[in-house]
């Protein structure tokens, strides 16, 4: 069986890792384990201390950034499948022995990256990874199509490419992508949910830092050759999504451009009626996170020591003909006080929960605006 070579870079998130080491504690498929920590000032050494027994390298202390930190994880541990995870992201239950069967099944491929999903600081669904389709090499210069905890890459293309770009802060996923892409590297595309994204402020993400943009702008310029960043008001409009206190002015930027992403889903759907960025992903509408069809699916992988006993919906239109499935389970429902449906579930422990939610009869599509649990400790 093919072995992974995973690295999970750390700075002051060491609260994040026990959920990182969980998911990784549970995989079937071998792997040897770097954690580059960047001299963490808080309880780190207390944190990873429980885990030494996965661990085949552990670094703390200055590591000249995150990627350089990967870069150097990576050429430390063995492994013919490479990867890092951040330390407050983390995989789904089974994702390493998804991705082994797919590299195991065709020896002449490179890449595997899956589906991923956005969460809270606490775990709960915020939406799916949303530009994510099938391989195409001229649209990865122009959207990262692809999300990096999600993605796997086989050591000797990764080796043949130079590695990952210690120079680079935010965007030395995109440009391994895309030097692999302009290798010739085989990409595939596995339809599965394969890891959990965390979005909370003080991410680098959602920095607005303007050290990003200008990276972004020099994918555009090295890899689709075009002068001018095309790709700047789907990120900016990516960003101010997340933002959680925006000014006036941010406000009115996001409703219009919402308003011409809207036009433009109607229009390219009825110009591509079969096309995959067409069509809803798990029920969700590929350019409004938040907008569903009839019915959609959530797929989370779920490593605290709590259980589940209900469920806390935020929809437009509010409607009792929701019908709501937890792993399989349907669930009764009634109406908070504060205006919300609430679902009594039996215990739900299992490392991955999915829940399934129509609306009944519904003739126009609806929006899923908020998503929480009642957790109780056993």
């Amino acid at each position: 069986m093919q072995t992974f070579a995973i690295v999970i870079p750390n700075l002051n998130q060491s609260h994040f890792l026990p959920w990182a080491m969980k998911s990784l504690s549970i995989q079937s498929c071998p792997f040897n384990l770097a954690v580059m920590d960047g001299g963490s000032t808080d309880d780190f050494k207390e944190v990873i201390r429980g885990y030494s027994d996965m661990i085949s390298y552990l670094h703390s202390g200055p590591d000249g950034g995150q990627a350089a930190a990967i870069r150097k994880g990576k050429a430390i541990i063995s492994g013919e499948i490479v990867a890092w995870l951040n330390a407050d992201d983390y995989y789904f239950p089974e994702t390493l022995e998804k991705v082994a069967a797919c590299f195991g099944s065709d020896p002449d491929l490179d890449v595997v990256y899956g589906d991923a999903v956005h969460v809270t600081s606490e775990g709960f669904f915020l939406s799916y990874f949303p530009p994510i389709q099938t391989y195409d090499p001229e649209t990865l210069t122009r959207r990262c199509f692809i999300c990096q905890p999600a993605c796997f890459v086989r050591r000797s293309a990764y080796e043949r490419v130079g590695g990952i770009n210690p120079a680079l802060r935010y965007t030395m996923d995109w440009d391994l992508w895309c030097r692999l892409s302009r290798s010739g590297a085989r990409f595939h595309y596995l339809h599965e949910p394969l890891a959990a994204v965390r979005y909370y402020p003080g991410t680098k993400t959602l920095s607005h830092d303007g050290l990003r943009y200008r990276e972004i702008w020099r994918i555009e310029r090295t890899y689709g050759g075009r002068p001018l960043p095309l790709s700047w008001p789907g990120f900016y409009r990516f960003d101010l999504s997340f933002k959680k206190e925006k000014t006036s002015f941010e406000e009115l930027v996001l409703r219009s451009m919402d308003s011409l992403r809207r036009m433009k889903r109607r229009g390219f759907a009825q110009r591509f009626p079969q096309d995959e960025m067409a069509l809803p992903i798990y029920g969700f509408d590929r350019f409004e996170s938040s907008l569903v069809y009839g019915e959609c699916t959530i797929h989370l992988p779920w490593y605290d020591r709590q259980a589940w006993e209900a469920l806390y919906l935020n929809a437009i239109p509010l409607s009792k003909n929701f019908q709501v499935a937890v792993n399989g389970k349907a669930c009764s429902c009634e109406t908070s006080e504060k205006g919300c449906l609430v679902f009594r579930l039996p215990h739900v422990r299992a490392p991955h929960i999915t829940i399934s939610i129509q609306q009944a009869e519904a003739r126009s599509p609806w929006r899923l605006h908020g998503f929480s649990v009642d957790l109780k400790e056993h």
